[in-house]
């Protein structure tokens, strides 16, 4: 398994890379953005490993980030490949879902936690990608999953290479 900053030179070279493909492509700025937020965010704050004791670096987040390490076990759903993105997206909402509800309570907000899941359903039913914010959305998830798997492929390789070297 490679080390933290291992990952994150990786990821940030590799990301680095595929939006300035995507700028040289000359892609929709919006998608570019969309795509790199996406990748920033799954390789510096909500990565495959934030199931570990959260990160200093996330600061306030840390907040957010600790139950998922209660939910999750390292090495388990949050480094599957095809699951390990959605749970953390599914995870995010209902975290948002969470803080609508406690903002309501507090009279902060108008926007009540049935009003958001309600929202939530309906605007995600109603996916149709001709918009920009499906792109958007689509394009942060990609990059996200993205950023993922070059996750997890560092971590094969490096877990490899250390027992080939072990065995020698």
């Amino acid at each position: 398994m490679a080390l933290g900053k291992t990952h994150d030179k990786i990821n940030l070279l590799i990301g680095t890379i595929l939006a300035g493909v995507f700028i040289g492509l000359r892609q929709d700025p919006f998608v570019t953005g969309s795509f790199a937020t996406g990748w920033l965010i799954s390789t510096l704050i909500f990565s495959p490993d934030s199931d570990l004791i959260p990160k200093a670096r996330t600061g306030p987040l840390r907040l957010f980030l600790y139950p998922y390490s209660i939910f999750f076990k390292h090495r388990g759903l949050s480094h599957s490949f095809l699951f390990g993105t959605i749970t953390r997206f599914v995870y995010s909402f209902l975290m948002l879902g969470l803080l609508t509800y406690v903002l309501y309570e507090m009279g902060k907000i108008k926007f009540s936690p049935g009003d958001y899941f309600s929202f939530l359903y309906y605007w995600l039913r109603a996916f149709n990608y001709e918009y920009l914010q499906y792109q958007m959305l689509t394009w942060l998830f990609g990059g996200a999953f993205l950023a993922d798997l070059c996750h997890i492929f560092t971590d094969t390789i490096s877990t490899g290479l250390k027992k080939l070297m072990f065995w020698k």
